[in-house]
């Protein structure tokens, strides 16, 4: 994946407190609000770094804001990783193990949407949306790949196409629910539950049928 910024950590126990004081403040507040809401002076009273010391290291706030991106992104990849290894220990059917990774997909994306929104509503700045491409196709690729293991339960003549479109359309149904990146206004709408066990049956069916 493309580095966003190159962020040296620091050599001094000091210096790396204060770094991580400083990107767990903007991570905050950005999970509270907005990007364009987000202020070196808040991070500063946030974090309880001085607005000079911030500066010592940052720009502003757009190279802090790509730092937690980054780090946001390092968290997810390790526990998407984790959580299709789980399922993948398990051994599972083709019927249980589409359902399940749907499910965890979902649960993934919504512990994390709080920081994504403000995140993908930054997708028209170049760095954010090279970023988060790479980001999604990664995780696409695992899920894809789990799934393709159980190939020889599929009926669908195209088994590589059949899995991208399943993750393509659970994905976006799931990020319209969240309210994540342009769907924004339809945050909520509809049954949370209902629609990750329609989403496990709609694919079951699309790649068995």
């Amino acid at each position: 994946m493309p580095t966003a910024i190159a962020l040296n950590p620091p050599k001094q126990d000091r210096s790396r407190v204060a770094l991580e004081k400083l990107l767990t403040a903007t991570r905050e507040l950005l999970s509270e609000g907005t990007f364009e809401q987000l202020t070196i002076a808040g991070i500063s009273k946030r974090s309880g770094v001085s607005v000079g010391s911030i500066y010592a290291r940052f720009e502003g706030k757009d190279e802090l804001f790509l730092a937690v991106m980054a780090n946001v992104f390092g968290e997810m990849d390790a526990e998407w990783t984790n959580l299709i290894e789980t399922l993948r220990s398990k051994q599972l059917s083709l019927v249980e193990k589409v359902p399940m990774a749907i499910a965890a997909l979902a649960e993934h994306l919504k512990s994390h949407s709080s920081i994504l929104r403000p995140i993908m509503a930054r997708s028209s700045d170049p760095r954010v949306a090279v970023f988060g491409k790479a980001k999604h196709l990664k995780a696409a690729n695992i899920f894809n790949e789990l799934l393709l293991e159980s190939r020889a339960e599929f009926r669908h003549p195209d088994p590589e196409h059949a899995v991208r479109a399943c993750f393509a359309i659970a994905y976006a149904a799931l990020a319209r629910f969240l309210g994540l990146g342009s769907a924004a206004d339809a945050a909520g709408e509809g049954d949370w539950e209902q629609l990750k066990r329609d989403l496990g049956v709609m694919c079951v069916g699309f790649l068995k049928g």
